[in-house]
């Protein structure tokens, strides 16, 4: 738990250091703080699974991160009809890097399930491979979808910090197994902390 209060707290304080009461509306900041809490999740789920692990429970809090994720795309697409115009062809790179981030998770989910991943991966060892580099990926991916849209980061500094994290959760494998086990959260657990941090992060930029 305190691992994951880490990582939401860190995350979503970058967004506050460079203008903390910047804000576009009830409406966006709560769906972009869902993307943030996606995000945080993500790397939650990266941090989690570089030591001997519960593998359901994973998989469990990976769809979890996935419905946030899902959730996050859908509040815009079905709450304001102009947010279509970022998913048409023409759009901005930093949203279709975004998209790529998506169906990278949603891949990494749907493959993680049994009769899947032995169709597509003969051997544990071979699917723990793929798994990882379709992770770094995904995190590659949402924080290029992060950092360039340049919402709430209207500093170079918050861009540097993202790019920091995305990196230290991507390839400090050897010290995050230096510090010990993390215990996996429960997927309730996420939701709620997702709801707390996403609802402070649109109260505090709408007061």
């Amino acid at each position: 738990m305190k691992l994951l209060l880490a990582i939401f707290g860190t995350v979503f304080l970058i967004t506050f250091l460079a203008a903390p009461t910047m804000g576009a509306g009830w409406f966006w900041d709560g769906g972009n703080g869902l993307g943030f809490a996606a995000f945080s999740g993500l790397l939650y789920l990266a941090i989690t699974s570089y030591r001997r692990i519960d593998v359901q429970a994973h998989r469990i809090l990976g769809f979890a991160v996935l419905f946030i994720a899902v959730a996050h795309a859908l509040w815009f697409l079905l709450g304001d009809a102009v947010a279509v115009e970022y998913i048409k062809i023409g759009a901005p790179d930093y949203m279709w890097l975004g998209i790529a981030g998506l169906v990278c998770l949603s891949i990494l989910v749907i493959i993680s399930l049994q009769p899947d991943r032995q169709t597509l991966h003969k051997t544990y060892p071979v699917f723990i491979y793929w798994h990882r580099v379709l992770a770094v990926l995904t995190i590659a991916f949402c924080t290029y979808h992060i950092v360039v849209s340049n919402f709430y980061l209207t500093s170079w500094y918050q861009a540097a910090f993202f790019i920091i994290v995305a990196i230290a959760v991507s390839f400090g494998r050897t010290w995050w197994i230096r510090l010990g086990g993390f215990p996996t959260v429960s997927p309730t657990m996420l939701l709620m902390v997702t709801i707390i941090f996403a609802g402070l992060f649109s109260t505090i930029r709408n007061f």
